[in-house]
């Protein structure tokens, strides 16, 4: 059936049951938003390491990284390992989430600056940032479901083997494009013509990216809905288990046909073993991979699923920053065997597969047998759905506690969870459209590297300067949002714009201010042109919430003062004692001037405890030893 075995049918099937019981089961124990939204704040250490491991981990995370090692080698790993010097931070700012004691984003935007305006703002780029990272799960999904169940020869009809013999006769003109006679030089214009139109085609399948992403929205939607961040949290934990297996299932088969690692360096370049590579190679120079992981430091701490993965659920403080540090090295780990995967597949399947998207789908059909097949895609559906369902409930959250709350107050609890699932369904209904229109994994994959930094700059710059006003804070949003938004969507449309491209791509927004100043940037390389204009999306920002502060109203000091209460008292285990022991600090807001970095100014920059300091610093000795195996990895030559 459909190409696949009637084992791997019986995996896949099993897996769908399973999430579904967990659903109907978590829905049970939702009595008001916040069992929905934040699962009652009550998820342990390994509950916790499984949420942050899986809302982080989804399918398109092994598929990206396989993808870039096959097309560039491993210093393609960087497009996921980038997160690794991040990492450590999140020991740091685990805490924050707990105590600043909010269900969402939105509410701790409209507690720090009372501003209806920009708390619709981020509601706004929440929804869209969800959807999209739901989308590259769905996309990655379906083109594997795609490879996979392709159709023998002998299923295929005469025009399907009309299409394939054209797309066969195209892929041999394009072999040697540049040496190509004019009678094929036009042969070769008519048939790249029908190959961009979908007319013709490499292969056909029983189940295309089409039909099988909305399937697989619907499973999401079937336990996700019903059962909130408690079914997001259990079935985390047991996609947890299954996304460790993906990990590991394609490795052992593939290494051995490939002459295990003395035969990879055989097969393999010895340019593409480099952790990083040169201009020439790739994009991943060590200062293009620096900006990018400053780029989504800033970005990270915004991004609205923290608010509840990020330590908001933990039942306490200790609880979210094990949680969030230990999930998220386990996915570092796991990042460099998907990548070696990848690198594996160029040796076996180089002068084959011309789509890197479709390498793990390929790589899996070829080598696994049957049920390992179904298997396979009940993992990569335990990564997408591990994610989707945490970033679904995050987005329901925000809309209904922070737009419909406003227009329908004081509601019973079940009517706003009524909306919470409705909204969920929405996200999807759109994911599933980002993810057919866009189709393309590693250009959706770095938009959501650029959209968090819209209120990235502006929740750093919040938590530790009193003096940042709510006109600052627009002023940043609105150029974030002007040239990470708006205008990479208007300028391509524009004919000079488009006539004049740098180094052979659309110019960036950031690039085009560049280049009308006077910078000449048509000689610069596409890695160092990603630099300038990731550079500026960072600066620029920063920039303005400092100056326009200066120029405009301080903000309420008691909007302030109840903020770094929070921030600046431990979570108590009775809310009764909770609320006293802020109310200490609201009633005098200098009591905690001594641990400041600079005690009489507005920074509120407190000087860590030997915890803090012991803790970030054996996380960052993690994250090198990380780098050390993926080096170690890359460089293996024995049997």
């Amino acid at each position: 059936m459909f190409g696949l075995h009637i084992l791997d049918i019986v995996s896949i099937g099993i897996y769908f049951l399973i999430v579904i019981i967990i659903g109907v089961v978590a829905n049970r124990r939702i009595k008001e938003s916040e069992d929905y939204f934040l699962g009652g704040r009550k998820f342990g250490k390994l509950v916790s390491i499984f949420l942050a491991f899986g809302s982080g981990t989804s399918s398109d995370t092994a598929i990206s990284a396989s993808r870039e090692t096959y097309r560039a080698g491993m210093s393609g790993i960087w497009i996921q390992l980038l997160w690794l010097f991040i990492t450590p931070f999140y020991w740091i700012i685990a805490p924050w989430y707990r105590r600043l004691r909010v269900v969402t984003g939105g509410d701790y935007f409209q507690d720090r600056f009372n501003s209806k305006v920009l708390t619709g703002l981020y509601v706004g780029f929440s929804l869209f940032y969800v959807m999209t990272v739901i989308a590259v799960g769905l996309t990655a999904i379906g083109k594997t479901v795609e490879i996979v169940t392709v159709k023998p020869e002998s299923a295929l009809t005469q025009s399907e083997k009309n299409s394939i013999t054209l797309y066969e006769e195209y892929r041999a003109l394009k072999s040697h494009a540049d040496k190509l006679t004019p009678d094929e030089r036009l042969r070769y214009d008519e048939l790249d013509l029908q190959a961009g139109e979908g007319t013709i085609q490499a292969y056909y399948s029983y189940i295309t990216t089409r039909q099988s992403v909305p399937i697989i929205a619907i499973i999401i939607i079937l336990y996700g809905v019903l059962g909130g961040l408690f079914a997001a949290a259990w079935t985390d934990t047991l996609q947890g288990f299954l996304i460790l297996v993906l990990s590991l299932l394609l490795l052992p088969k593939g290494l051995e046909q490939a002459g295990w690692f003395s035969g990879l360096h055989e097969k393999v370049p010895e340019s593409m073993f480099h952790i990083f590579s040169s201009q020439t190679s790739s994009e991943y120079t060590w200062y293009y991979i620096l900006m990018l992981i400053v780029l989504n430091l800033v970005g990270v701490v915004a991004q609205p699923h923290f608010f509840s993965t990020g330590g908001g659920s933990a039942k306490n403080e200790r609880t979210a920053q094990i949680g969030m540090v230990a999930g998220n090295f386990l996915k570092r780990f796991t990042t460099i065997m998907w990548g070696l995967t990848g690198l594996v597949a160029f040796a076996l399947y180089g002068n084959i597969v011309s789509d890197p998207d479709m390498i793990w789908g390929y790589a899996t059909r070829q080598l696994l047998g049957p049920g390992f097949v179904g298997l396979m895609i009940a993992c990569l559906l335990a990564a997408s759905m591990s994610s989707a369902d945490a970033f679904m409930i995050s987005g329901s959250a925000l809309f209904t506690r922070n737009f419909y709350e406003y227009l329908a107050p004081n509601r019973e609890q079940a009517h706003y969870v009524l909306v919470g699932r409705l909204v969920s369904v929405g996200m999807i209904a759109g994911a599933i459209f980002l993810s057919l229109y866009f189709n393309n994994i590693l250009s959706m994959i770095k938009y959501i590297w650029q959209l968090p930094v819209i209120f990235g700059a502006v929740f750093w710059v919040s938590l530790f300067w009193r003096r940042l006003t709510k006109t600052a804070a627009l002023t940043a949003v609105s150029y974030s949002w002007l040239m990470i938004v708006l205008l990479p969507a208007i300028l391509p449309e524009v004919p000079w714009v488009a006539a004049h491209k740098l180094s052979g791509i659309i110019v960036y927004p950031n690039l085009f201010i560049l280049n009308t100043l006077g910078f000449e940037l048509s000689q610069l390389s596409h890695p160092v042109l990603m630099t300038l204009n990731y550079g500026m999306q960072v600066a620029v920002p920063f920039s303005l919430l400092i100056v326009v502060s200066f120029f405009s109203r301080p903000p309420d000091e008691r909007l302030i003062n109840d903020i770094f209460a929070r921030l600046n008292t431990p979570i108590a285990d009775d809310r009764d004692e909770d609320k006293k022991e802020m109310k200490k600090y609201t009633d005098n807001p200098h009591m905690y001037d001594a641990r400041k970095l600079s005690p009489k100014s507005d920074w509120e920059i407190m000087k860590p405890d030997r915890p803090m300091v012991i803790g970030f610093l054996s996380c960052m000795a993690i994250a090198v030893a990380v780098l050390g195996f993926a080096y170690l990895v890359s460089n293996l030559q024995i049997p």
